[in-house]
């Protein structure tokens, strides 16, 4: 049957990136590391079957001493597990080799946000006041732009800030995209007056404009017969553009890391070359950081980012995967660990995520389809639930259309909730009811499904829990996949991309799950063989069809040296921004801004 255009625009975007002729390389049990605790008999048990099972060296086992329960401080997780699991790899000589660690039964399900401590006590307070004083300013300035033409009608803004205030950053963002409409209206106008009002105009514009935007608004260089140069050429003018052609590579980035030194100068010049709305920016990144509201998340989800410290990623919210399929691989960048968890209500169902694994690759996977959406159409292209619910269709009509399951797509608000409403289940994606799992399913050996919920794998241990993950596992499914708090819709696998990905036969679990996750050190956790692939050698999908680069085909090299260098390059660049602005405190002077003129060239930074 042939694709319609909608689900072949789909598998295009699923697939932007032809392979080489050469065959892929492929995930292999010796690029697998299984932890275990050391105080767990049965977690050891797990590690050592799942070992025997795929063949994956008993070197590769590797006990961590750890407490038996479902979390861990943030410290408890740097000294018990990150300190010793990187000493250990790098002994035995896997650290340049490993891409997947399996966490098993026994093994801590959640990572507790940090502490801070008093000195990051007193730069996030002193952040949220340089917030607080930056907003105040820049709404003036907003309202100063709206009064120098009040005959003109600016721009009517309908926009609001984002309905969750969990990012500075977001709302920031939101309120800088009003205030920039409404200074380019306003320039827009200001251009059109003529004689001693456009004068008038003209120098109090530019007056506000170098208090929005700093001296890096105003003396950009265009080039063009549209653009002619936005300030003369003076000597004086020229020596703040070479500072900032300089600077402005050791800005980028400065927000990823508290400013753990002069802070006075570097918000000092933040504000004299990008204005408040500089000030703001970088005080609002500062702020994130150090709110750890939103820092906690499943130990398997910030294992990913075993190789990375702290201060080279924001801990304080989620990160985004590297891996994710539709991001460019960066060769440069720390390497990205997929993390898999072979752990379930009994260490005895555990084992059997690794049987019946295997089960469904010697035998094939049977079964149903399922999947349950919703009737939801998107409203816009940030509706989120209605993108997602599009995509359970897509799932359903890709499934159909490229491969011999049967498929049963609920396409109402109604879920599967009877006993008995979906058997003979081979894979299930849908929508929930929250925190209360409906007996519905009869999962066949290699049934892989989720449900898009919040907090379904807050734990799979504890007898009362009704949440998905613990009671699918007991139900006997194969693979699954939740959140241990709230993650956010975006964060789970899109149906589609996931379904997709998982037809050709190409990637294990693991690879799809990350090929299809937005984010590490968050809330996710993949429960599951990670090398389970039950499509290997069946696929219905052609040779022909072009997959997106997988994990395993992504080069590893030395992931000590690259740490040590990526603590190096951010050392050298905060140095040589210092060291540039305490040259300029001492050598340059302010432009005056009678001599810039207003011109079609005064363009805001992009």
């Amino acid at each position: 049957m042939i694709l319609t255009h909608r689900l072949l625009a789909l598998v295009c975007l699923l697939a932007p990136i032809v392979l080489p002729s050469f065959a892929r390389a492929e995930l292999l049990p010796r690029h697998v590391v299984i932890l275990a605790n050391a105080k767990s008999p049965e977690s050891l048990g797990v590690a050592h079957h799942y070992a025997a099972e795929r063949n994956i060296p008993t070197g590769h086992i590797i006990p961590l001493d750890l407490p038996l329960r479902d979390s861990l401080t943030r410290r408890e997780y740097e000294e018990l597990v990150v300190t010793p699991l990187r000493h250990t790899l790098e002994d035995r000589k896997l650290s340049s080799s490993v891409r997947v660690v399996v966490t098993t039964y026994g093994v801590p399900l959640r990572v507790e946000a940090p502490q801070l401590s008093a000195e990051e006590r007193r730069w996030l307070t002193d952040a949220q006041q340089l917030v607080k004083t930056s907003r105040t300013r820049l709404e003036h300035l907003k309202q100063q732009f709206e009064l120098l033409v009040p005959e003109s009608s600016n721009p009517q803004d309908t926009s609001s800030f984002p309905a969750q205030d969990i990012l500075e950053a977001a709302r920031t963002a939101a309120l800088v995209s009003q205030v920039n409409r409404t200074w380019r209206s306003t320039l827009d106008q200001v251009r059109q007056q003529n004689g001693l009002e456009a004068e008038r105009s003209s120098k109090k514009l530019l007056h506000l404009t170098q208090q929005y935007g700093g001296w890096g608004i105003m003396l950009q260089k265009h080039t063009g017969s549209e653009h002619p140069p936005a300030a003369p050429d003076t000597p004086q003018a020229a020596a703040w553009r070479k500072l900032l052609e300089r600077s402005s590579p050791l800005w980028t980035g400065l927000g990823r890391r508290p400013i753990s030194s002069e802070r006075l100068l570097i918000y000092r010049w933040a504000e004299r070359l990008f204005g408040v709305h500089g000030v703001l920016e970088l005080a609002s990144a500062e702020v994130d950081l150090l709110t750890y509201t939103h820092a906690a998340a499943s130990l398997d989800s910030e294992l990913s980012l075993l190789w990375w410290d702290r201060d080279l990623y924001s801990v304080a919210w989620r990160w985004g995967n590297p891996l994710f399929q539709d991001l460019p691989a960066n060769q440069e960048e720390l390497p990205i660990l997929m993390v898999s968890r072979l752990d379930a209500p009994t260490a005895e169902l555990a084992n059997g995520l690794v049987d019946k694994a295997i089960h469904a690759e010697r035998h094939g996977l049977r079964g149903t389809a399922y999947l349950d959406a919703r009737g939801l159409k998107p409203k816009s292209p940030n509706d989120a639930y209605g993108h997602y619910d599009q995509s359970l269709r897509d799932a359903a009509d890709l499934i159909t259309q490229q491969s011999d399951y049967r498929v049963v797509l609920d396409n109402t608000e109604k879920t599967f909730s009877n006993s008995g409403e979906a058997p003979d289940v081979a894979l299930y994606i849908g929508w929930y009811r929250l925190r209360a799992y409906e007996d519905a399913f009869t999962f066949n050996p290699g049934a892989i499904g989720y449900h898009m919920a919040s907090a379904e794998a807050l734990t799979v241990h504890d007898r009362g829990e009704r949440g998905w993950c613990k009671n699918s596992l007991e139900h006997g499914i194969t693979a699954t996949l939740g959140s241990v708090g709230e993650p956010y819709l975006d964060a789970f696998p899109e149906p589609a991309r996931f379904a997709a990905l998982l037809l050709t036969g190409r990637y294990s679990l693991v690879e799809i799950y990350y090929l299809t996750s937005r984010y590490v050190s968050w809330q996710m956790v993949l429960f599951g063989d990670p090398l389970y692939n039950p499509m290997k050698g069946r696929s219905p999908i052609p040779s022909s069809t072009s997959p997106p680069v997988a994990p395993s085909d992504r080069r590893l090299s030395n992931p000590q040296a690259q740490l040590m260098r990526a603590h190096d390059l951010a050392r050298t660049r905060q140095k040589q921004l210092i060291a540039l602005l305490l040259q300029a405190q001492q050598t340059l002077t302010a432009p005056s801004s009678s001599s810039l003129p207003i011109s079609p060239s005064t363009q805001p930074a992009q």
